[in-house]
């Protein structure tokens, strides 16, 4: 009973999410989702569909800030805060080339969000 009580902790222990994640294939994951929606964003014609596509590459570059923290990954880390920052700036865009401007920013930064979350892997 011991023993197998022993088992449980370890097993506890290890998969804590209070411990880092020892690859960055989470933020990688999202970074690409939000450089697909920061692109569509981009390549929108109307400013709804600009904001709409843009608010979901924020939603997505928020995630992998995130998950670029928990695996110690401060590269990915700041170039998700940058690409969430545009993509906000773009979903709150007024007009069209704003959001497609902005949009264009948040897609490059997701980009080097997952080249740099591939690389801490």
């Amino acid at each position: 009973m011991k023993k197998l009580l022993g088992i449980l902790v370890l097993g506890l222990l290890f998969t804590t999410s209070s411990y880092p994640d020892s690859d960055c294939s989470s933020c990688a994951s999202e970074a690409w989702d939000g450089y697909r929606d920061a692109k569509k964003a981009y390549r929108s014609s109307d400013l709804s569909d600009c904001q709409y596509y843009a608010k979901k590459a924020y939603r997505h570059l928020s995630y992998a800030e995130s998950y670029a923290s928990d695996c110690n990954c401060s590269d990915a880390e700041s170039e998700a805060y940058a690409g969430y920052r545009d993509a906000k700036k773009a979903y709150r865009s007024s007009d069209l080339a704003s959001c497609q401007k902005y949009a264009r920013r948040a897609k490059r930064h997701a980009s080097w969000t997952a080249d740099y979350a591939n690389e801490c892997d």
